[in-house]
């Protein structure tokens, strides 16, 4: 077992503002407040739901808040569903995380393969170019590209299929990465970068290099 299955999004490359920041603040302007953590893990609930990209959105699902305040357990209004429903949350800024290029050139210089397993736009090939990342990745497996999304495990299915081996995934999202790896018979590791995710105790990591180190225990390289 040879091969890292890796997230992009929050694990390789930040976008700025990241979505749930948006969110939380688009909510502050309807008059409601909320924690950035809140947020995020009412979205990223709500987002594991998904297994298939909304056919309007490129690859990502339709972002549903009447079921995100569901999992914020709070009441609210139609009309404030319906506002924030209009809204595009994706950001185009995104850049390199510090630990991305010496996380990946560790794998490659093991003779690792990598394969990145992302839900995300036909934007993908365009940051993948812009960073250079390419040069880094055996395959990408996006959701724009094959239709299903994490954490649907098909969509890591793909991925073995690519890497002809089964291995690790590492992502930043527990309902998507670390559950949708499960699905697939993968062993996840979760990227718990900001803390949001202070329940999980086993192969969480809060960075890449903590990643690696974890990974050459489980590859031994």
């Amino acid at each position: 077992m040879r091969t890292v299955f890796v997230d992009m999004g929050d694990t390789l490359v930040k976008f700025v503002p990241r979505m749930h920041e948006s969110v939380a603040n688009a909510m502050r302007e309807q008059g409601i407040e909320v924690t950035e953590k809140e947020v995020f893990r009412a979205l990223m609930k709500h987002m594991g739901k998904s297994n298939f990209p909304h056919p309007d959105h490129d690859g990502l699902s339709k972002l549903d808040f009447a079921d995100i305040f569901y999992e914020m357990g709070r009441p609210v209004d139609l009309e404030v569903i319906k506002n924030l429903s209009s809204r595009n949350y994706l950001s185009d800024r995104f850049e390199l995380y510090d630990d991305a290029i010496p996380f990946l050139k560790e794998l490659k210089s093991n003779n690792v393969k990598v394969i990145l397993v992302t839900n995300t736009t036909r934007k993908v090939h365009t940051i993948l170019k812009t960073l250079g990342l390419y040069q880094y990745l055996d395959s990408v497996i996006a959701s724009c590209d094959v239709g299903v999304m994490k954490p649907n495990p098909k969509i890591f299915y793909h991925a073995m299929k690519e890497a002809g081996d089964t291995g690790v995934h590492i992502g930043d999202v527990y309902e998507i990465d670390y559950v949708g790896a499960k699905r697939a018979y993968l062993e996840p590791i979760l990227l718990d970068r900001f803390g949001f995710y202070e329940e999980i105790k086993e192969n969480k990591v809060s960075d890449l290099y903590q990643a690696l180190d974890l990974l050459k225990e489980k590859l031994k390289f």
